[in-house]
């Protein structure tokens, strides 16, 4: 974008330099061999985090258990709740009812329990989780679990 820039003609920078002794033209640094030309500027307009060369980028995430609705649709990679909503849907069942069972401990440390409630069944997991979205999903999970959706030993995503 900025590849040949004009050198700076004032400001309160050259005064500076000016009054250390530089002269326009000259290198900086003791033996005068510094660099002539400003610096290039490379603006970033996406709105991507920085990455260092050869990072690879993308999400880091456990094993994704594999969710085989009955019409042999394939949904894994989704939350554990959106499946569930999207298998009831499909069923044509009223959606999932998610109700708080408790909430314990200190303001500054929760852990919490959901239930949920589909067709008239509950599910419900037999850990706490130490937020809602987290307590949410191991209650989906052991409902799609009981299912027979996923394996039982499917692991819980952490987000």
């Amino acid at each position: 974008m900025f590849q040949r820039l004009n050198p700076v003609q004032g400001g309160m920078g050259m005064q500076l330099m000016k009054k250390m002794g530089w002269k326009p033209g000259e290198g900086l640094g003791k033996g005068q061999t510094g660099v002539l030309e400003p610096l290039t500027l490379d603006v970033k307009t996406d709105r991507r985090g920085l990455l260092a060369q050869g990072e690879k980028q993308g999400k880091k995430s456990g094993p994704v258990p594999v969710i085989k609705d009955t019409t042999g649709k394939d949904l894994s990679g989704k939350h554990p709740v959106s499946a569930l909503m999207e298998i009831c849907n499909k069923r044509k069942w009223m959606p999932p009812e998610f109700v708080l069972v408790h909430d314990s401990g200190p303001d500054h440390k929760k852990n919490f329990l959901f239930k949920v409630r589909i067709n008239s069944e509950e599910y419900q997991p037999t850990i706490a989780s130490p937020n809602k979205k987290h307590a949410k999903a191991q209650a989906a999970t052991v409902a799609l679990q009981a299912m027979g959706l996923i394996p039982k030993d499917a692991p819980v995503p952490n987000n």
